[in-house]
């Protein structure tokens, strides 16, 4: 079978254009670092680098989620701390109006005092981050859980959501997701901190009886502020086991996040000395092709000729 001039051409044509891809493919790699740059360079890491992107991105979510609950739980620590300093005050208060010494003047004026604490412990009630409000539970986030005014209505204080005839307890701890599946709770609500644990409520009975002149009624309250000083510390150590959580969790979300990045890497990038070597040794084979098909189309326009 005759071998004509114009096969050879394609033939040697074929190789240079082959030669010359596989030659951009490695100078490529060399000049991205990426040995998976498309689907077709190899479907199963193309995959799992797919995969590994995912995971990252979702992460980043994971560690913002988890920055918002810190940043909350760090409110709430330094909120419960204001509270046990106004209920520490008003017990001074309450155990100095007590004695023999006090008068139904001095009674008054420190009926003064508490009332602004009470209205302190309000407004630490409805501390803001952000547009929520941090004990303003979830069901009402975005309204303010307490009012200074609301104070003929049971439970004290309380906010009323118009037409409402009874206060709307801020309840409900808002949780967020820290990783697939599984949630982490906030701060506490409004509730849990300043009714349950009587903060509002004996304060203002020790306001009343202050503004009274009502002794039996100062005596009733000193134990009432206890009860309430102690709930709010155990919320205290609660909050700081939680927020140890958190950094727990950090951790854990920055030490998946490296594995990630580490598999992801050997997947998609190259080792520099082993792409440069092939780059030369792909030039070097380019180089040869092209002096090779030099001399045979030399040779085919010679016999041309002749």
């Amino acid at each position: 079978m005759r071998i004509t001039n114009a096969q050879v051409t394609r033939d040697t044509i074929a190789r240079l254009t082959v030669n010359s891809s596989r030659l951009a493919e490695a100078q490529d790699r060399v000049s991205t670092g990426l040995k998976v740059q498309k689907m077709s360079d190899d479907p199963t890491a193309a995959s799992a680098i797919m995969q590994a992107s995912s995971g990252m991105r979702a992460i980043e979510q994971f560690r913002t989620n988890v920055a918002g609950v810190g940043s909350a739980l760090d409110a709430e620590d330094n909120a419960l701390d204001q509270v046990g300093s106004l209920i520490t005050r008003a017990k001074e208060l309450a155990v100095s109006q007590s004695g023999a010494n006090a008068s139904a003047q001095t009674r008054q004026a420190a009926a003064q005092e508490v009332k602004a604490l009470l209205a302190q412990a309000v407004q630490i009630g409805n501390t803001r981050i952000g547009d929520a409000y941090l004990f303003g539970g979830a069901n009402s986030p975005s309204t303010a859980p307490f009012d200074v005014n609301q104070s003929n209505v049971v439970p004290r204080y309380v906010s009323i959501v118009a037409p409402a005839v009874t206060p709307q307890l801020p309840q409900g701890m808002r949780s967020v997701e820290i990783a697939a599946g599984q949630t982490m709770q906030g701060a506490h609500d409004g509730d849990a901190v300043f009714v349950q644990t009587g903060v509002l409520q004996s304060l203002h009975d020790l306001y009343t009886a202050l503004n009274t002149n009502d002794m039996p009624g100062i005596t009733t309250a000193m134990p009432e502020l206890d009860t309430a000083f102690d709930t709010v510390q155990s919320l205290v150590g609660d909050v700081g086991a939680r927020r140890n959580q958190v950094d727990t969790v950090d951790a854990s979300l920055d030490a998946f996040e490296s594995n990630l990045k580490t598999l992801k890497s050997g997947l998609a990038e190259v080792d520099m000395e082993e792409a440069i070597t092939e780059m030369v040794a792909k030039q070097t084979a380019y180089q040869a092709a092209m002096l090779a098909s030099s001399k045979v189309m030399g040779l085919s326009l010679t016999e041309y000729l002749r």
